[in-house]
């Protein structure tokens, strides 16, 4: 045995040691999702007026005025209130009508959402883009644990930075639920994104790694399934909870269920050979073939450390990552993926959070947009199998591009409501596409921390994203021209990045490099060909 992937077929190749490890990293991405998209409800905005406004239409209607009339007034009444009476005639009131500023605050139509910041904290009229820019620092959160936790799990371990992940999402996200105000909620919150994202983000790095690549591709892609099932949790919550802050806290109380599983877990032995952690390793290795009822060659180690396969030397990642910035091809491959995933994430999330201006109601809405997700996880397994990881991240991009654009020119409505989820569905399958093919362009000794990387560039879009959506009160159409446009160009570029289909993944720079060919460091294995 030459290579870690024959170890693992060895010892078992998905037992129920991968079994047991996958089902606790797949409850973490379901409360993942319910935790991040969680905003959509609590900051949702229904309809509101002054607070005193004589122009509510139960009273409007008693004026002699159209429905319609006394609509346009309740509109008008959100932001001011009107000094004059209903005595006057329309045209003195076009005359003579003064406006001031909504001085006993506003009331707000429980119709839609029960209880929200919007409403607790006045995030309405000249403050409606606070809750945009919540979910923007939000993401800013995404954006430090990437970088952070990327480097912690590279240099202390997977399992290390996972449990503390785990732990510090639950107690920020509990601390955001008590918050006095916007800004101290606003703080806990980029914290529990920073957690949140480090757990998910280390989860998904740990099963790729002990997992052979027929496997990958299908468990890569049924964590984001379960990721999409945290949609339905969260929207059946919110219709059942009436308090947005018992909502945040049953929404974050689950994951204290996944710190008994942690016993379960094992640091990834890949990483522990990778730093020379032999003996550790080979703990590990064994437990695990012992979990799946397997045996373990006597002299497989010493085999695996003479073919010096993963093998990292104190100062080999320093030099690794100094030849990434050098080398002129995996500076493209950089550049190529750290752009991709940021119109990645700005489409995603700009779809996923603007499910309210598709002209249905607000919780269907948002069940459909994670209901796409699940026939596009499935279909990101088949289309990275039949047509390999390139040509079925850039399709799927470039759909969603186009969908994006024909969505711009149908009204609000189901129609509106299709096409919109078409481009919903094929981001969301190459979203899922891209994590596989990052992962497995990139070396083992810096893999963790080039994910980690390639995520910044993602939560920088997922962060402009909210702030995008907020120019659509100036130009209803710019934020879906601006998903479009970056959406086609992104998929036109991954045509240039290499494939990786049916090919082991690279231990060092040269073998990344090598990528290039055909039959590059290729899986003999039949099975191995996804």
């Amino acid at each position: 045995m030459t290579t870690f992937d024959e170890v693992l077929l060895v010892s078992g190749k998905f037992g129920w040691y991968q079994w047991r490890t996958f089902i606790i990293v797949c409850v973490a991405a379901l409360l993942g999702a319910t935790i991040t998209f969680i905003q959509v409800f609590i900051g949702g905005t229904g309809e509101f007026w002054c607070r005193g406004s004589i122009f509510v239409n139960e009273d409007c209607l008693g004026t002699n005025r159209t429905l319609e009339e006394c609509a346009e007034l309740h509109k008008l009444s959100q932001c001011m209130s009107y000094n004059f009476t209903f005595t006057e005639t329309e045209e003195e009131l076009r005359e003579y009508e003064e406006t001031m500023e909504c001085e006993n605050g506003w009331e707000f139509d429980h119709s839609v959402y029960a209880s929200t910041i919007t409403e607790e904290w006045e995030l309405v009229c000249d403050r409606s883009a606070v809750t945009n820019i919540l979910q923007s620092v939000y993401m800013a959160g995404y954006a430090a644990g990437c970088t952070g936790f990327g480097i912690m799990s590279d240099r202390l371990g997977r399992y290390t930075t996972f449990v503390f992940c785990g732990v510090f999402t639950t107690l920020f996200a509990m601390l955001s639920a008590i918050a006095p105000n916007p800004i101290v909620y606003g703080i806990f919150r980029f914290f529990v994104a920073a957690c949140n994202y480090g757990l998910g983000l280390v989860a998904f790095v740990v099963v790729t790694e002990m997992v052979l690549p027929p496997q990958r591709v299908y468990v890569g892609v049924l964590i984001w399934i379960w990721y999409a099932m945290g949609y339905f949790v969260l929207s059946a919550l919110g219709k059942l909870i009436s308090n947005w802050r018992l909502y945040v806290a049953v929404c974050a109380s689950p994951v204290v269920l996944l710190i008994p599983a942690f016993v379960y877990l094992d640091e990834s032995p890949r990483w522990l050979f990778t730093k020379g952690r032999y003996s550790d390793a080979d703990k590990i290795i064994r437990k695990i073939a012992k979990t799946n009822n397997k045996s373990l060659p006597v002299d497989y180690l010493v085999e695996l450390q003479e073919s010096k396969e993963d093998i990292e030397r104190p100062t080999e990642q320093l030099a690794i990552i100094s030849e990434v910035i050098r080398n002129p091809v995996l500076q493209l491959y950089l550049l190529n993926l750290l752009y991709n995933w940021f119109v990645q994430s700005f489409v995603y999330y700009g779809l996923s959070l603007g499910t309210s201006s598709l002209g249905v109601d607000v919780y269907i809405a948002f069940c459909i947009s994670g209901a796409v997700e699940i026939p596009a996880y499935t279909a990101s397994a088949f289309t990275m199998k039949y047509l390999g990881r390139k040509v079925s991240t850039g399709g799927l991009m470039i759909i969603a591009g186009f969908a994006c654009f024909i969505t711009i020119l149908i009204p609000p409505g189901a129609l509106r409501v299709v096409f919109a989820m078409i481009g919903k569905f094929a981001i969301t399958a190459s979203f899922a596409n891209i994590y596989v093919l990052t992962a497995e362009i990139f070396p083992t000794p810096i893999r963790t921390q080039s994910i980690g990387a390639c995520s910044v560039a993602a939560r920088i879009g997922g962060l402009i994203a909210p702030l995008i959506l907020v120019f659509e009160k100036v130009w209803g159409s710019l934020p879906l021209i601006c998903f479009a446009s970056s959406s086609v160009i992104a998929g036109l570029l991954v045509f240039f990045l290499p494939e990786t289909k049916g090919k082991l993944m690279p231990n060092t720079i040269e073998e990344t490099i090598d990528l290039r060919k055909p039959r590059a460091r290729s899986n003999n294995n039949k099975s191995a060909d996804i």
